[in-house]
């Protein structure tokens, strides 16, 4: 029985080391960020179109913003004036800012 429960934490603590690399949201493993001001009549998805053209990654950063920033599941709720983080990406060529 106590040989489970070490087995077990061993389990655990492996799947709790590894679990950042198995997102599939390259945004998310992100440890660099930018912080940005919501303008008037901006919402999730203009703000992540200043770092991307590619609708796929459109889609993930947007997601990650969301979840970055503890906002609603559907971005929505963003009042002008409010900082956001946004994760960005390593390889500089994938994004485009146009702040």
């Amino acid at each position: 029985m106590k040989k489970q429960g070490i087995w077990l934490l061993a389990a655990v603590m492996i799947l709790i080391a590894v679990s950042p690399l198995h997102l599939t949201n390259e945004y998310l493993r992100s440890n660099t960020f930018d912080r940005v001001e919501i303008q008037q009549g901006e919402d999730i998805q203009s703000v992540a179109r200043r770092y991307t053209r590619d609708e796929t990654r459109v889609r993930e950063l947007q997601q990650a913003i969301i979840d970055v920033n503890d906002l609603n599941p559907d971005g929505s709720g963003l009042r002008q004036g409010q900082e956001l983080l946004i994760p960005l990406l390593q390889a500089p060529e994938t994004q485009v800012a146009e702040k």
